[in-house]
C-alpha cells in the first residue's frame, strides 16, 4: 500500500468515526418528539332550546350544576358562545365535554 492509500485510508477511518460520534451525540441530546396534542373527548352533542342554560345543561349531563360543571361546557364551545357565557341561543350546538372522574 502506497503512503498515499494509506493516508486516505486513514482519513476515511476518521471521518466515519466522526460521523458516528456526530450521531451518536445527536441521539443523546435530541428531545423526543412531543406527542400530538389528543382531541378532547366528548360525551354528546347538545342543541340548545328554548330556556336552556349552561348549568342546566350542566345539570342534564353531568348532574351537578356547580361553576366547575358549566363552566367546561362554556370553555369547550367558547367558539360558538362567544364571550358572554350567559347568553347562549336557540339553535346553538353544543359539545359536553367528558369531565375527569
Amino acid at each position: 500500500m502506497s503512503n498515499q492509500e494509506a493516508f486516505d485510508r486513514q482519513n476515511q477511518e476518521d471521518a466515519d468515526a466522526a460521523k458516528a460520534a456526530f450521531k451518536a451525540h445527536q441521539a443523546k441530546h435530541t428531545p423526543p418528539a412531543k406527542a400530538a396534542p389528543s382531541e378532547p373527548a366528548f360525551l354528546a352533542e347538545h342543541e340548545v332550546v328554548s330556556g336552556d342554560t349552561l348549568s342546566g345543561i350542566a345539570l342534564k349531563y353531568y348532574n351537578s350544576a356547580v361553576r366547575d360543571k358549566w363552566m367546561a361546557i362554556y370553555e369547550a364551545n367558547k367558539d360558538v358562545i362567544g364571550d358572554n357565557p350567559g347568553m347562549i341561543k336557540v339553535g346553538q350546538v353544543l359539545k359536553i365535554p367528558q369531565l375527569d372522574a
